[in-house]
């Protein structure tokens, strides 16, 4: 989710924007502890990279921290995409009715 939360932001993928993308695509409202836990996890990996924009006067002169993907994060993107359609390709939507 948080992958294609930041494929979806492209540059403007920052923690705050990254968690609304999130919160919209599915209704889950991650903690912002847990959200840069799974982005340091990420980045870790070599999902992800992370870089410092210009200083922000409203944030005290601090840089806002981007991310985006890496070749790899896209691969993994990717790899989840193609697994999803494998695990569902065989289930029609009224086979849940069967019981």
């Amino acid at each position: 989710m948080v992958l294609l939360a930041i494929w979806r932001l492209k540059e403007k993928a920052y923690g705050v924007s990254i968690r609304k993308q999130v919160r919209k695509d599915t209704g889950k409202d991650y903690t912002y502890g847990t959200l840069y836990g799974l982005l340091r996890q990420m980045t870790y990996k070599g999902y992800i990279e992370k870089s410092l924009g210009d200083p922000i006067p409203k944030k005290g002169g601090r840089s806002r921290a981007y991310f985006s993907l890496t070749p790899l994060g896209v691969q993994a993107l990717k790899d989840t995409v193609k697994l999803h359609r494998s695990l569902w390709k065989d289930i029609n939507e009224f086979s849940f009715d069967e019981s």
